[in-house]
């Protein structure tokens, strides 16, 4: 179950930020003040990193940026919901307004790349994101993604 990996204060509901560095600069403060081994700078860093190799939109309004570090010693997720769409050079040229930071430590590569892909699943299945966007709480949002299981989400 997703709420086994991200508790109520790993979601954000009306994070404002005006593009994505503030968006990464944002979800890097936010994680290392939640988690303790999270370091702001090093995260950003590697959040960057990542994002240079390929954009991490999936479509849809929805990004799932990502970042492995040494600091960490389980993954870690941070679910946001966006005041105002960004540009994030989507493919699909659609701003984005759903983000999902996944954050795994470096001896967990294949458990960093499970939880890529199932969130993708989850988030880009049907009218979901739709639903997404509706929530106004983060207990809502919570509520709502709880029903989904990782292994149904294949």
């Amino acid at each position: 179950m997703l709420s086994k990996i991200l508790k109520p204060e790993q979601i954000l509901v009306n994070l404002n930020v005006k593009n994505k560095r503030h968006l990464f600069q944002e979800l890097s403060t936010r994680s290392s003040l939640l988690n303790k081994s999270i370091n702001d700078k090093i995260l950003f860093n590697e959040i960057v990193k990542r994002e240079r190799l390929g954009n991490t939109s999936i479509g849809n309004g929805i990004a799932i940026p990502s970042a492995i570090t040494g600091n960490i010693i389980k993954p870690f997720v941070l679910f946001s919901l966006l005041t105002k769409p960004i540009n994030y050079n989507s493919d699909d040229k659609k701003y984005v307004d759903i983000v999902c930071l996944v954050v795994s430590p470096n001896s967990s590569t294949s458990k960093h790349l499970y939880f890529l892909s199932n969130f993708s699943r989850i988030i880009k299945n049907g009218n979901i994101s739709n639903d997404l966007r509706g929530c106004d709480t983060s207990d809502s949002l919570l509520a709502f993604l709880s029903h989904f299981n990782f292994s149904s989400a294949a």
